[in-house]
């Protein structure tokens, strides 16, 4: 591994909608992780807010044998059907109307 360091991807501000950036990490676990974002808004926002990263479900199997955590298995969808709903399973059914009485 080289020494480099591990760019973060920026999120938007919820109090300005400026650009966000990891500064440091907080609390870390096999499956979370907390990450402290500043933003760079050019106008001195100056907001500092915490991203909380879970690791949630599993898409592609691992292939050592034994894992330290078990995620639930869902199937890969393609990227541009991933992004138009965040549902995993079929819709629900339409909820029956109560028959007056």
């Amino acid at each position: 591994m080289s020494g480099r360091r591990v760019q973060l991807p920026h999120v938007n501000c919820p109090a300005c909608g400026g650009r966000a950036f990891a500064q440091t990490v907080g609390k870390k676990s096999l499956l979370f992780r907390e990450l402290y974002y500043a933003c760079r808004n050019p106008d001195a926002c100056g907001h500092v807010f915490v991203v909380e990263m879970t690791a949630t479900r599993t898409t592609k199997a691992s292939r050592f044998p034994t894992p330290l955590h078990k995620l639930p298995m869902t199937t890969w969808r393609d990227a541009a059907n991933d992004r138009a709903a965040n549902d995993d399973g079929p819709p629900d059914e339409p909820a029956s109307s109560v028959a007056a009485t």
